[in-house]
């Protein structure tokens, strides 16, 4: 026996198409974007104008007191500024392009501190420029007008005024005290003054109050110092002797030349 048999119909809710599901995502991405930034631009302006966050103390690290006052006009303009607004990057370049500057960095202390640290170029030397003495570095770079006083450290003396181009010889009496130093200090601390010729440099040794002659070959590997410590070596029997003069040429390979005071014959050799 068959009959009739009712199946109601189901009723199913319309699915949305995927474009309009991508819209619907893009939009809520789009207001979380936003709400994200507008917190971020409200914390920032906050921190921005907040008198917390203002620069009260700049600490300068390395600067040397003759250019201090240099870093001091650089830096004072920044008491009283928000802290993120100054422009580090600007210092940095500016503090750069200062001869006596090897490295420089600036960074931000939160909430009112800016630390400057500088990396200053070694002054070697003093050489004369005009009617001043200037400090040099071991490349030559002239770095600041020496103000001398109590407490100053000791220099060499560069003399270039023998030399054609007063900047090419600080740059080579600059390189033979580099060479010193790293070579032999004792001598080093020997020298009171180097005076750069055309050709070779005419050193006064402070202990044995005299002149020594050397050759361009001391700014290479060679003999020059060896020649000054032979010449050392000898002194006590040339002062013994009567045979020690004022000048000493050491230029020559394998000789020791005494020059009698005023004249440029040897007086005799060793």
């Amino acid at each position: 026996m068959t009959g009739a048999f009712y199946r109601p119909g189901t009723i199913r809710p319309p699915r949305p198409s995927r474009r309009r599901e991508a819209t619907r995502r893009a939009v809520l991405g789009l207001l979380l974007v936003v709400l994200l930034g507008g917190s971020a631009a409200a914390a920032w302006a906050t921190v921005h104008r907040h008198p917390r966050f203002q620069v009260k103390r700049v600490v300068l690290i390395g600067v040397p007191e003759p250019h201090r006052h240099e870093v001091e006009a650089l830096s004072d303009p920044w008491i009283g500024r928000p802290l993120l607004s100054v422009d580090l990057d600007g210092a940095i370049s500016s503090l750069s392009s200062r001869p006596w500057v090897a490295r420089v960095s600036a960074r931000r202390v939160v909430p009112d501190t800016i630390s400057v640290q500088i990396e200053p170029r070694a002054p070697v030397a003093l050489a004369r420029r005009g009617d001043e003495l200037w400090t040099v570095d071991q490349d030559g770079l002239w770095l600041a007008a020496f103000a001398g006083g109590a407490g100053a450290p000791r220099f060499v003396v560069l003399d270039p005024s023998g030399a054609p181009s007063p900047e090419e010889a600080v740059t080579r009496g600059a390189r033979l005290l580099h060479r010193l130093r790293d070579e032999d200090p004792e001598l080093l601390s020997r020298i009171s003054e180097v005076e750069v010729l055309s050709e070779g440099f005419a050193i006064v040794d402070a202990p044995a109050r005299l002149k020594l002659r050397l050759g361009d070959d001391a700014l290479a590997t060679g003999q020059a110092f060896a020649r000054w410590r032979a010449f050392l070596a000898l002194t006590p029997e040339l002062v013994r002797l009567g045979l020690l003069p004022r000048e000493i040429d050491l230029r020559f390979e394998n000789r020791i030349i005494l020059k009698a005071p005023g004249t440029e014959s040897p007086r005799s050799e060793t």
